[in-house]
């Protein structure tokens, strides 16, 4: 299978991005009704994976006081486990990079803890609840 990993540039890749939040994070995790999309979007950048000729993979990376925050990482059910997120992650940090900051870090759910491990983060935070899911606080370290 064939991924292609890109920057958002049309408003139906948004959309299609917005779709997939909205499955893992209201419908499958139970979040709040209302809680994707939100008011960071506009000042974020949002990247894809594409499989299949669809969308299947996405996140948001959004500049902050101290450096890059990678956010709302989700991917369509049936396309976990393919490494298909962490092309995403690697292709994203490539990104990154070029701009230089201070520090990567992410907000990550506790239970994606090994997989964030794995594309090069570290746990500098102990767990803590937020919108009533376990996450921490994790830094790029490589």
């Amino acid at each position: 299978m064939e991924v292609v990993y890109k920057e958002v540039e049309s408003i139906k890749e948004f959309i299609d991005a917005i779709r997939i939040r909205v499955d893992v994070f209201i419908i499958e995790q139970k979040c709040q009704p209302g809680w994707e999309p939100d008011k960071e979007d506009k000042a974020s950048r949002h990247f894809i994976a594409i499989a299949d000729d669809k969308v299947v993979s996405t996140l948001r990376i959004r500049e902050v006081d101290d450096g890059i925050k990678i956010e709302r990482m989700a991917t369509k059910k049936e396309y976990r486990g393919l490494n298909i997120s962490q092309g995403l992650i690697k292709y994203v940090l490539k990104e990154i990079k070029k701009l230089n900051p201070k520090k990567i870090w992410i907000e990550a759910q506790v239970q994606a803890q090994e997989f964030y491990k794995k594309c090069g983060f570290k746990a500098i935070f102990k767990p803590y609840d937020l919108y009533g899911i376990s996450h921490l606080q994790m830094e790029y370290t490589e």
